[in-house]
């Protein structure tokens, strides 16, 4: 009787517990190249450790999130970052894509900052071009 008892509750606990989870999948890609995939963006789901990266198709993929509002952190490098809210709810999956926009790194030309280069010495380059002495 015990066992059949002790069968019946872990049986119970697993169906129980299974229930209570999720799972967020998507794609992560190039919003500007006609949603070219990113390989090894990184997703993560903000304030935990949980953390995925792209593959070579731009697929990510979390399993047994428990249920529960959440927010989706898409970045890679040269991109800018995006967040995105998901809700997973129980032996559901949440499908979220995340098209990234390149970063634009400006540079003003016409700033009063000098630019120093680095001269080499007379000895350095007489051996490479004994012209230039």
């Amino acid at each position: 009787m015990n066992k059949a008892f002790s069968i019946i509750l872990f049986f119970f606990t697993i169906v129980t517990f299974s229930q209570n989870k999720g799972t967020i999948m998507g794609n992560v890609s190039d919003i500007e190249l006609e949603n070219e995939a990113l390989l090894f963006a990184s997703v993560q789901i903000k304030d935990t450790q949980n953390v995925a990266q792209t593959n070579f198709h731009g697929n990510y993929e979390f399993k047994n999130i428990t249920s529960g509002d959440y927010i989706l952190v898409f970045s890679f490098l040269g991109y800018e970052s995006k967040e995105i809210a998901v809700s997973v709810k129980n032996d559901e999956i949440s499908k979220i894509n995340g098209a990234l926009k390149s970063k634009t790194i400006a540079i003003d030309l016409l700033s009063d900052e000098e630019i120093v280069a680095t001269e080499k010495s007379e000895s350095t380059i007489s051996k490479r071009n004994p012209s230039l002495k």
